[in-house]
């Protein structure tokens, strides 16, 4: 197995650890399903919060491996006094819509893009 595919096994392995206290959005584009979100909250205010995101649009690159694919990203946040949601989902791409930390709710760039979240859990 490559380097890459240990990351991404260990990536799998991580989101399968964090499945407490988690919340869960389907992102739409139109009736398209064109992305998924899980954020995985700590268990106490100051503890690391962790976003999954899949853009679901994503194509392999033809230079690419297959087993070194994913369109999963992962984005993190700890501390006191902000969001850390959007915080964590800062630089998120779905659909070639990005979210940037500018003060506004992360879902704030994805609706604004034409983009609806349809949280799940």
């Amino acid at each position: 197995m490559s380097k890459q595919s240990d990351k991404l096994s260990k990536l799998y392995a991580d989101i399968d650890r964090h499945a407490q206290r988690v919340a869960a959005f389907i992102v739409l584009r139109g009736a398209e399903h064109v992305g998924t979100i899980r954020i995985h909250y700590p268990a106490d205010g100051a503890g690391r919060l962790i976003a999954y995101v899949v853009d679901w649009t994503l194509e392999k690159p033809d230079a690419m491996r297959f087993d070194e694919f994913t369109r999963w990203r992962r984005g993190s946040a700890s501390g006191y006094g902000y969001d850390k949601a959007s915080a964590a989902m800062s630089g998120a791409t779905i659909a070639g819509v990005t979210t940037v930390d500018d003060g506004h709710d992360w879902r704030h760039h994805f609706k604004t893009g034409g983009l609806t979240i349809l949280q799940a859990i």
